[in-house]
């Protein structure tokens, strides 16, 4: 019987005489994609899946009450117990307090041109849930809020129309309603939809002068990601309720976009697994090609072999060892690469690594790789180990 040292040296020697990169570059390619998806997928998930929810806003979740649409019930709003333990849910990233309702104003533009301009009671935290872009100035902060100050901040379409530019709204003074407002800042962002057209005001000073409600009627709440949406929507009435009377309370997400975000998230995941089964299935397949084609080449040796005393399991071993050496060399070149993208892609996404998990899947691939190997080769071997001595050393 063939010693095992003796077998795989003879194996890596044929392996490279038969030049068969091909095979060891495509399992190398499946396996690198199987360990970054298996290290980095929860995390690239997580950020592509934010993304998508960002540009569309699905991961905004409105609260609200609709008291004043049921004749005789008193107009309800959020105490700051509720709001503060709404913030405290698992996967809420932040809670802004809103007024349902706006109030609208004659602007006095540029060249006299007067414009109707929708202006909305916010806080300093409605900016970051809508994830808004600073065009020029500065945001509302919680000075502004608590000192009830009279400043206001413009969409940018709403400070093109009115300024000519964002740079030059800035500094400039609104009357709206015979009293004087700073512009501070214009702000932009494809979350802002038509408030980009409109203005905003601190809520607290829209409650003092009595233009909307004195109560908080309006919450916006930001999850953390488009998977926690399900979970905080179910927890929100329950929350409220335990807290406060509120028996007209509407909880709106955009579940359609949501769903089709899903969908499709979901469709880009099953082709990220499916070419990493191609790629690999691709080297299988050439694995059980390229052995054929080996024994078909060596069918003289086979039976030279067996003529010598060669066993029918030293003949399968043989050409079986050829096929896991080109597999496992793909697996280990496909490990080396894949923590080479893992490393690359933690820095770039700004996420930790879990090594454990690193090990494990690397270890998993090369176990995959090497029963790729024997899956291709173990038909082609043992069509080998059982060829006729006779007809092996006539054939030509």
């Amino acid at each position: 019987m063939i010693a095992m040292s003796d077998l795989f040296r003879v194996s890596l020697r044929q392996v490279v005489r038969q030049r068969g990169f091909g095979v060891i570059f495509s399992i190398a390619l499946g396996i690198t994609a199987f360990i970054a998806l298996a290290v980095l997928g929860r995390e690239i998930r997580y950020k592509v899946g934010q993304d998508m929810v960002l540009m569309g806003g699905v991961n905004v979740i409105q609260v609200f009450m609709t008291d004043s649409q049921f004749p005789g019930q008193p107009v309800r709003g959020f105490y700051p117990a509720t709001i503060e333990a709404l913030r405290q849910l698992p996967g809420v990233a932040m809670v802004s307090c809103n007024i349902r309702g706006g109030k609208t104003f004659d602007v006095r533009g540029e060249g006299e041109r007067i414009l109707r301009v929708d202006f909305i009671g916010v806080d300093q935290y409605f900016f970051d849930v809508y994830s808004t872009t600073l065009e020029t100035g500065r945001l509302f902060t919680e000075a502004d809020i608590a000192g009830r100050r009279r400043v206001s901040i413009l969409g940018r379409e709403a400070a093109m129309e009115i300024f000519g530019s964002p740079a030059a709204a800035v500094g400039k003074l609104l009357f709206l309603d015979r009293e004087v407002f700073e512009v501070i800042g214009v702000i932009g962002g494809v979350m802002l939809g038509s408030w980009s057209y409109g203005g905003f005001l601190p809520y607290t000073t829209m409650m003092d002068r009595h233009w909307v409600s004195d109560r908080v009627t309006r919450l916006f709440v930001r999850a953390i990601g488009w998977e926690d949406i399900n979970s905080i929507v179910a927890a929100i009435p329950k929350t409220v309720e335990a807290r406060q009377a509120a028996p007209y309370l509407v909880v709106q997400t955009q579940s359609e976009q949501l769903d089709r975000i899903k969908t499709t998230f979901m469709w880009v995941e099953v082709l990220l697994w499916l070419g990493i089964a191609a790629s690999l299935m691709l080297g299988g397949f050439g694995i059980w090609y390229g052995t054929f084609s080996a024994v078909r080449a060596r069918t003289r040796e086979v039976g030279l072999k067996k003529a010598m005393g060669g066993s029918s399991r030293d003949i399968m071993a043989q050409f079986l060892a050829e096929a896991l050496c080109k597999s496992v060399a793909g697996g280990i070149l496909g490990i080396l690469a894949g923590i080479l993208v893992v490393e690359i892609g933690s820095w770039t996404l700004g996420a930790g690594i879990s090594y454990s998990l690193l090990a494990l899947s690397s270890a998993g691939g090369i176990l995959f790789s090497a029963f790729i190997g024997v899956a291709g080769g173990i038909y082609p071997a043992l069509q080998a180990s059982r060829m006729d001595v006779v007809t092996a050393l006539r054939f030509e």
